[in-house]
Order: C-alpha cells, then structure tokens, then sequence
C-alpha cells in the first residue's frame, strides 16, 4: 500500500513541479538557472552529504521546486527518482547508486545523499520545468564520487 501511496505522491509532486510557474509576472522560462551545491564532492562509501538546489530567474511569485533523480538510476525507463524517500520509509530498493532523502518532500530545494556501500561516481540532479508548450527543462548537477 505504501509503494502505491509513494508513486501517487510522486506524480501528484511532479505536477506541481513541471508547472514551474503559472503566472504573477513576466519571465522568460529559457533565462532559469539551476545551480545545486556543492557542485562536486567526495565522500565515504555508506556516508551522507547535504544538496542544496538554487532556482535563479523565476517570477517574483513563483516558488522554486525541483524534481531529484539520480543519473545513474535511469535505465530501461525509470526515472531516476526510484531510489528518493522522505520520512521514515526508506525505498525497498534496489538502489545500488545511493538514495535522496527529503527528495520526494514538497518544494524540497535541500536533500540529503545517501551513497551505496560500493565504490564509483554518481550524478545527482535537480530538475525544474514548465508545463506549458513549449516545454522548458533545466537542470543543475552535483556529480559524487563514492569511494572507501
């Protein structure tokens, strides 16, 4: 029951994040910028980090919101959000890439990255977009190297 209350939640978030903005002020979707801190690190494998996201060119009325995937969890059609969790419920898994806590939290801008147990590199990335036609995608990227 909770799996299906996640990916009802999920896509209820990724409405509200892929409308970006719905008015209050006149913007040019194409001049946003997402930045998410720090833009690369290195840390122990099983240990955490904090990621900060930073929305610039929006409308004045307009609250940032972003969408966190990891690039590494992108294959044969997922999203890249599988492996992302707030509260107490963990993902069941598997996330051999790490997990994102708080990512599935409305308007969370600050996510915590939980690497795997193993070694590599992992690309974590904030997404905001608009809704309407024509669609605008940006992304900012924190690339983590997990290492013993």
């Amino acid at each position: 029951m909770d799996l299906y209350r996640g990916l009802s939640v999920s896509a209820f978030l990724w409405l509200i994040v892929a409308s970006g903005c719905g008015g209050g002020g006149a913007y040019n979707p194409n001049d946003v910028t997402v930045t998410v801190s720090p833009a690369s690190i290195t840390i122990p494998t099983s240990d955490q980090t904090t990621l900060q996201a930073t929305v610039h060119g929006l409308c004045s009325s307009c609250a940032p919101s972003v969408l966190w995937t990891i690039a590494e969890l992108q294959t044969n059609g997922a999203s890249g959000a599988q492996c992302n969790w707030s509260g107490n419920t963990q993902p069941v898994g598997p996330c051999p890439d790490g997990t994102i806590e708080q990512a599935d939290a409305s308007s969370s801008l600050t996510v915590t990255y939980h690497a795997p147990s193993t070694s590599g590199t992992f690309h974590v990335t904030a997404q905001w977009s608009t809704l309407f036609n024509p669609v605008v995608v940006k992304n900012g990227t924190s690339v983590i190297t997990v290492g013993p």
